[in-house]
């Protein structure tokens, strides 16, 4: 039974407080999974050092990593070579792909061989999808090269729930392993 309170009732407020609650988007809640200290010692155990550098895209590098999969990004990307005493171990690239509507932090490590050691989700901003931090969906990626070129949808699956995260990420480290190759160390080709 209601109870009349300054002319609304009971059942008249939760009623309004259920559209309210129903009415407001959930918020995007930042989770940081793995530092950058911690991804690069997972992908490489070996290396005694790590040595990082900031690289900026012109438009020009980012019109040419557009062709290989356009997916949104922020234009900085950061490059870090692992060396074991004098020799290199591989590069892990440090970079951001928005999932739905927000920032995802990813970290992908390319061995000396131009593959793909790992792919692994360092802080995560969306509300759902977030099992794309799952070993099984990320291990889709370990071997991986930029030629030949792999799909999302047929050579990486799909999560339901998460298919433009999957989708972005998987854009993202296509891109990655095209500037790795294409670079070695530096800038794509024009």
């Amino acid at each position: 039974m209601s109870q009349a309170c300054n002319g609304w009732t009971t059942v008249s407020l939760l009623a309004v407080a259920g559209v309210t609650a129903a009415l407001t988007p959930p918020l995007a809640e930042a989770a940081q999974y793995m530092s950058i200290e911690q991804a690069q010692k997972a992908a490489f155990p070996d290396a005694d050092r790590f040595e990082a550098q900031t690289l900026r895209l012109t438009p020009e590098q980012l019109k040419a990593l557009d062709a290989v999969a356009s997916v949104r990004q922020r234009g900085e990307i950061r490059r870090i070579e692992a060396w074991a005493g004098t020799t290199q171990l591989g590069t892990l690239y440090v970079d951001d792909v928005i999932g739905k509507v927000e920032w995802v932090t990813y970290a992908l490590a390319i061995g000396m061989d131009g593959s793909v050691r790992s792919l692994d989700i360092l802080e995560y901003r969306e509300t759902h999808g977030y099992e794309v931090r799952t070993p099984s969906w990320r291990k889709q990626f370990a071997g991986r090269r930029a030629d030949p070129p792999f799909r999302f949808g047929e050579d990486i699956k799909n999560i339901s729930g998460a298919t433009l995260s999957c989708a972005h990420l998987t854009a993202g480290a296509q891109r990655l392993l095209a500037f790795h190759a294409r670079s070695g160390k530096g800038t794509p080709s024009r």
